[in-house]
């Protein structure tokens, strides 16, 4: 939302001209913009979501701004709740990796040290769990090729016998080829999956009973992993998970769409612009980097937004993973 008030951006160009022009139709918006009318429709579209403009005049497409300062109000509003929401998750993690070190009573723990025993307890859990499994899936990863093998073709019984899987990736898995294309699979075959730019720990919850905790990944691997049974903490993990799941990106539950293939073939410099465009990269930086334009790189966006069928640039960057794209 915060591109509405951006200059550089689709949305702001497209909001600054609203603002200062009045109501205006899509052709209009885009000769005062310089933009293509599909980056310009993708644009209020994202207005629209984002309640910054509104179609007065369905018929005629007219479009309006809303007053700025009501803008700059709900935005303020936005990111005070996200950041709100992301202190909590901060806290409440910073809570229970004190707890689980005993700082707060005596909880049910176990630690386990070696990787392969990571591995054959992360089998168990799903082996014994009989409702849900709840998994925030990041890297790094210590396991081979067949771990993960054995883990597509556990997680694929264990689905069709009715255990539901809700998993959270690290946005990290649509850089590396192999892992992308297990996430499209189990997707496929049920698991209820969102993509998340950040993982603060490895974690899997087996039903409510047994949680599987790797505290910190990035700095001792799968050292000092803990093995929590039902109480207070496991009960805290639970309600992290779940906040942090509100924060999620949804994996396209369009199963079938996964699976279909482009229906035109995608130009490696297009291919290159979506790689950039979900790495995070501003648009001035890509067209710096292939030495295009910044007019062509944002109308080259905004048609690939629009062929995507997304709202925001993680978004975009999810689905094009999806399909293939990156």
């Amino acid at each position: 939302m915060l591109d509405a008030l951006d200059p550089d951006s689709d949305q702001g160009r497209v909001y600054r001209t609203l603002a200062g022009h009045g109501r205006c139709r899509p052709d209009r918006l885009a000769r005062h913009t310089g933009l293509s009318t599909t980056a310009v429709g993708a644009a209020l579209v994202e207005l629209a979501a984002a309640d910054a403009v509104l179609l007065v005049d369905e018929a005629a497409e007219l479009w309006e701004a809303r007053p700025p300062h009501r803008v700059l109000a709900s935005i303020l509003g936005t990111e005070e709740e996200r950041r709100a929401a992301l202190w909590r998750a901060g806290a409440e993690l910073d809570r229970l990796y004190q707890l689980a070190r005993g700082g707060l009573g005596a909880p049910s723990v176990e630690t386990v040290d070696h990787p392969l025993d990571l591995i054959a307890l992360t089998g168990q859990l799903q082996e014994r769990s009989t409702e849900r499994i709840r998994w925030l899936d990041r890297p790094p990863y210590h396991s081979r090729p067949h771990h993960f093998e054995a883990q597509e073709e556990l997680q694929t019984r264990r689905m069709a016998a009715g255990l539901r899987y809700r998993t959270i990736y690290h946005q990290d898995v649509y850089e590396d080829q192999a892992l992308f294309a297990g996430m499209t699979r189990m997707v496929e075959r049920g698991e209820d999956a969102r993509v998340l730019a950040d993982l603060p720990v490895k974690l899997m919850i087996g039903d409510d009973r047994t949680a599987l905790l790797v505290p910190e990944p990035d700095r001792v691997g799968v050292g000092e992993s803990l093995v929590v049974h039902a109480g207070g903490l496991l009960n805290a993990f639970a309600g992290l998970f779940e906040t942090l799941w509100t924060l999620g990106v949804p994996v396209s539950g369009d199963r079938g769409r996964l699976s279909e293939p482009l229906s035109e073939p995608l130009s490696e410099q297009d291919r290159r612009i979506v790689t950039l465009m979900a790495a995070g990269v501003t648009d001035d930086a890509i067209a710096r980097r292939l030495s295009l334009s910044r007019r062509t790189v944002s109308r080259r966006i905004g048609e690939l937004l629009d062929r995507l069928g997304a709202t925001t640039r993680f978004q975009a960057g999810v689905q094009a993973a999806h399909r293939g794209w990156l």
